[in-house]
């Protein structure tokens, strides 16, 4: 009895957790990242009620309790959509998904027509291999993602995917339990899976729900060939290309830099400068690459550092006020790049320097 009331407290919780979270992440807007994550709550708080109907284990057969495993798959390209989402924001389909769920539905209506054994077997094996190879496409597409935020970003918060490699090692961990689940019988390995799964969401909701769209900005978009001002230096061929004059145009964007300060807007993009510069983002992107053989991130942070050096210096401000004043968005970033960058502390340098 007491194990029954356990089950129902978790089935409760779990129910409440994933309906609250897909109404959240659905209100947040029209992205795809919220909203197919909010279907996916939506799909499993109704495999939690499900669930509910048969929680009487002294009535669930082996063939009652496959099915219902067989049918709880059918969640499992939503994760993949999830991730590629993520890593790659704006390619994943709706037709995709759809796509990718015929197995996940095809084979439990099999076994629920036959009774044959090996069709859940057969599902279970190709989840198991369908999940693997997101899992290491995943794991390959991360750091390609981060470099591309390095080149046209020069913040990290709220847009880095650090954290999913987290969730991503406790994934086998998830797999595993969840094999052991769909094999047994037992409430205490299901109230394992549960309470193991639930946590595990908590942690994707919170990053989930506060990361920021990337679409635009890492999109290579069609104006990459248009010349928008003839005072940098840029003007169309006779062919429509676009041709520009680098050095007005490098003289231009360090300009930016140097006079301007740009830098000091904590949330500076690479599209940013190619607009106040007149241009394109592949010709900004060139200047750090090729013309500065560094990335965009680095640039714009190593200056915010020799300015927040100089504050170090003239003034007694906070180290909070030094991070902002410098163009830091939190005073965690500050103390990593400045770290890196000075090989030592701020409140260090300061000391070593008065």
């Amino acid at each position: 009895m007491e194990t029954s009331a356990t089950i129902y407290f978790i089935y409760g919780l779990c129910i409440m957790f994933y309906a609250m979270m897909a109404w959240k992440l659905w209100s947040k807007g029209s992205e795809r990242l919220p909203r197919l994550t909010a279907v996916l709550m939506m799909t499993v708080c109704c495999q939690c009620v499900k669930d509910l109907v048969f929680i009487n284990w002294s009535v669930v057969t082996p063939f009652v309790w496959y099915m219902m495993t067989a049918v709880d798959m059918v969640a499992v390209p939503l994760y993949s959509a999830i991730l590629v989402e993520l890593v790659t924001p704006g390619k994943s389909k709706w037709r995709n998904i759809v796509s990718q769920e015929a197995p996940f539905v095809a084979l439990p209506l099999m076994f629920g027509l036959t009774g044959e054994s090996w069709l859940f077997y057969a599902e279970v094996v190709w989840a198991v291999v369908y999940g693997t190879y997101y899992l290491v496409w995943t794991m390959v597409q991360i750091p390609r993602y981060n470099r591309q935020l390095r080149e046209r970003f020069s913040y990290r918060e709220n847009i880095s995917l650090g954290w999913l490699w987290v969730i991503l090692f406790s994934f086998y961990g998830i797999l595993g339990l969840w094999i052991f689940d769909c094999l047994s019988l037992e409430p205490g390995m299901e109230s394992i899976y549960m309470v193991g799964t639930l946590l595990m969401w908590v942690v994707i909701c919170y990053f989930i729900y506060r990361h920021e769209t990337v679409i635009g900005e890492l999109a290579d978009s069609a104006d990459s060939a248009v010349c928008t001002d003839e005072d940098c230096g840029c003007a169309e061929d006779a062919d429509g290309s676009c041709v520009c004059d680098c050095d007005t145009l490098y003289g231009r964007i360090q300009a930016l830099f140097t006079e301007q300060k740009i830098y000091l807007n904590p949330r500076l993009k690479l599209s940013d400068v190619a607009s106040m510069s007149g241009t394109n983002r592949t010709y900004v992107s060139n200047f750090f690459n090729r013309h500065l053989n560094t990335t965009f991130f680095e640039y714009v942070n190593g200056l915010r550092v020799d300015h927040a050096c100089g504050l170090l210096l003239a003034t007694q401000d906070s180290l909070d006020q030094v991070s902002a004043n410098s163009g830091f968005n939190s005073l965690s970033t500050f103390h990593r790049v400045f770290s890196k960058k000075m090989k030592c502390t701020p409140s260090d340098f300061r000391r070593a320097n008065n």
